[in-house]
C-alpha cells in the first residue's frame, strides 16, 4: 500500500475522502572494510532508498535492530544516538512538509541540502534498486554484481566504498578495478576442485583455483560503463570524463558448450528411478531440446492449454513476447504422457515444479504475460525468484546426470538450447530456419549458436533434426553396437541362423 484513506469533514459540512502517502523510515547497517555504517532506509510501496548517516559502528553487535538503537556497549553511544535521532526527525519533518509531493527521492535530496550525491556506489545502488522495485530480477542481479565487485575492490584498498566520488573514476581506476577482478575466484566451478579426494572451495591463494573468466569481467565492465552513461544523462558527470570513451573492454573467443549426439544418447540411456529429481531433470532437458530449445522459464510455466488439439506446442515466450508454434515430435509426446493426469485442468502446469511452494496458487492464476506485466514490482520479483529457484532445482539434478553419464562438459538447462542448434547444424539445416525455431531477433544471433521459416518448412526442419534420435533409430544403433562387440564366430553363427529363418519364410 502506498497510501491511506482518511475521512475529513469540511467547514460547510461536506465529507471528503483524502488519500495520504505512506512512507516509512528505518535504520539499517551495511558492512564495509571500515566498519558498519548506519543508513536511513526510506520506503514507499516496497521501494527502498538509502541515505548514509555520519555514524559508523566498529562492531555489528553494538546495534539493536529491533529497537533501532545503538547499544550502550558503544563508548560514543549517547552522541551517536542523538545524531541518528536528529536525522530521523529531520527526514520525517521533510516528509510532512512536502505532503503529497513527498517521495524517497525528494526526501534524500532535501537531506543533502538540495545537492545530488556524487558517490558512485550510492548512485549505482539507486539505479540497481529500480529494477528490483519493477520486478526485473535479471537486471537487478546484473547491477548488483557491479555494486558487490566495486565494494570488494574498495574494501581491498581499505576504503569506504560509499566515499568514492565520480571524479575519482578515471582510466587508471577502471584498469585497476579490472586487474582486481582477475584475482577473484570463479565460485561457479569451485566445487569441482578436489584436494586429497575431497571437494573444497579454494580461496584466492589456492594454486590452480579457477578465476573469474575474462568474458564475465567484460560483462561487469559493460554494466559499469552503462552506469557511468546514466550518470552523464543525469548531469552527474561530463560525458567527456567517462573513462570508457577510451578504455577498451576485452573479451575472449570461447567455444559454446553443446552436447554431441552420442552424449545425448548417453543421457537417454541412463536408468533413473521414476519420479526422482534426476528423472524430472532429464525429462526437462530432453523436452526443451525436442521443442527447439524452450527456455527454462517458459518450460516451467507451460500449461496443458499450450498443447493444441492438432498436436502442437503453442506458447508466448516471456523474454521477447514472441509466439512459438511448433509440432510435437513423438519424442516430446512420449515425455508429455509421463505427466498427463486424468484430472488435469487446461490451466494446470504440465511439469510439477510450479505446483509446489508458498505462492503456488497465486502463480497458477497468472494466465498471460499481460497479467504478469501488470503485477506490482514486489510480486513480480517474487515470481521471478520462484522461477530462478525452480531452475536451480532442475540444474542440480542435471549436475548429477552429468556425473552418471560420464560427461566432461557442463550440463544445464540452457545447454539444451545450444545442443538443439548443434544437431540442426549436423543435419545441415538452413540457418534461417533455425532462427525461426529459436525465435532469435537476428540471424547473427542464430549463427552464434550454430557457427555460421514458412511454418511447413520449420516443421519439416524440426523433424529432420531429430531423426537420429527417433526410438527405432536408437534401438537399431544399440543393436549394431552390440553386434560389433561380438566375437567373429558368434556373429557368423547369428547371421547363418538368420539366413536359415529367411529361407523357411520364403
Amino acid at each position: 500500500m502506498d497510501n491511506t484513506e482518511t475521512i475529513e469533514q469540511t467547514s460547510d459540512g461536506k465529507v471528503t475522502l483524502e488519500r495520504r502517502k505512506v512512507i516509512t523510515f528505518n535504520f539499517e547497517l551495511r558492512k564495509t572494510s571500515t566498519g558498519y555504517p548506519v543508513f536511513l532506509r526510506i520506503t514507499e510501496d516496497g521501494r527502498h532508498l538509502r541515505y548514509k548517516s555520519d555514524v559508523t559502528l566498529s562492531r555489528k553487535s553494538d546495534w539493536d535492530q529491533s529497537r533501532q538503537k545503538i547499544r550502550y556497549t558503544e563508548p560514543n553511544r549517547d552522541d551517536w544516538q542523538n545524531n541518528l535521532d536528529q536525522l530521523m526527525e529531520k527526514a520525517k519533518g521533510i516528509h510532512r512538509r512536502l505532503q503529497e509531493e513527498s517521495s524517497p527521492d525528494r526526501i534524500i535530496e532535501e537531506l543533502r541540502g538540495g545537492d545530488r550525491s556524487d558517490s558512485f556506489l550510492e548512485f549505482a545502488e539507486r539505479y540497481r534498486d529500480r529494477f528490483k522495485n519493477e520486478g526485473k530480477l535479471s537486471s537487478y542481479r546484473k547491477y548488483d554484481q557491479v555494486c558487490r565487485k566495486f565494494s570488494a575492490y574498495m574494501e581491498s584498498r581499505r576504503r569506504d566504498p560509499y566515499h568514492v566520488k565520480f571524479k575519482e573514476i578515471d582510466y587508471s581506476f577502471v584498469s585497476d578495478f579490472e586487474a582486481f577482478m582477475k584475482t577473484l575466484d570463479n565460485k561457479q566451478y569451485m566445487s569441482s576442485v578436489k584436494v586429497d579426494g575431497k571437494n573444497v572451495k579454494p580461496d584466492q591463494s589456492t594454486p590452480g583455483s579457477p578465476r573469474l573468466h575474462q568474458n564475465y569481467i567484460a560483462k561487469i565492465l559493460n554494466y559499469f560503463r552503462t552506469l557511468l552513461n546514466k550518470a552523464a544523462d543525469e548531469k552527474l558527470i561530463h560525458r567527456e570524463d567517462n573513462p570508457f570513451n577510451t578504455y577498451k573492454i576485452r573479451k575472449e573467443e570461447t567455444q559454446r558448450e553443446e552436447l554431441t549426439l552420442e552424449e545425448i544418447q548417453r543421457i537417454i540411456a541412463l536408468d533413473l528411478p521414476e519420479g526422482s529429481r534426476e528423472w524430472h531433470s532429464r525429462n526437462f532437458f530432453l523436452f526443451a531440446m525436442y521443442c527447439a530449445g524452450v527456455r527454462i522459464g517458459d518450460l516451467l510455466c507451460l500449461r496443458w492449454r499450450n498443447i493444441t488439439t492438432d498436436g502442437r506446442l503453442r506458447y508466448q515466450m516471456e523474454k521477447n513476447h514472441k509466439i512459438q508454434d511448433i509440432p510435437l515430435l513423438p519424442l516430446a509426446v512420449e515425455i508429455l504422457e509421463l505427466y498427463r493426469r486424468d484430472d488435469a485442468d487446461p490451466n494446470s502446469y504440465i511439469f510439477p515444479y510450479m505446483r509446489t511452494g508458498k505462492y503456488k496458487d497465486k502463480w497458477e492464476r497468472i494466465m498471460s504475460d499481460r497479467e504478469l506485466d501488470s503485477m506490482d514490482g514486489q510480486d513480480k520479483l517474487k515470481y521471478k525468484e520462484t522461477i530462478s529457484s525452480k531452475e536451480s532445482m532442475v540444474n542440480n539434478g542435471l549436475r548429477t546426470i552429468r556425473t552418471m553419464a560420464g560427461l566432461t562438459k557442463p550440463l544445464s538447462t540452457h545447454i539444451a538450447r545450444h545442443s538443439f542448434a548443434r544437431l540442426a547444424k549436423e543435419v545441415h539445416t538452413d540457418n534461417s530456419l533455425v532462427q525461426g525455431l529459436l525465435l532469435h531477433s537476428s540471424i547473427s544471433t542464430t549463427e552464434r549458436y550454430m557457427g555460421r521459416f514458412s511454418t511447413d518448412a520449420r516443421d519439416d526442419a524440426l523433424r529432420e533434426i531429430f531423426k537420429p534420435l527417433a526410438p527405432e533409430m536408437v534401438r537399431k544403433r544399440e543393436l549394431l553396437k552390440q553386434l560389433a562387440e561380438l566375437p567373429e564366430e558368434d556373429l557368423a553363427a547369428i547371421l547363418e541362423e538368420y539366413k536359415q529363418k529367411q529361407k523357411k519364410n520364403d
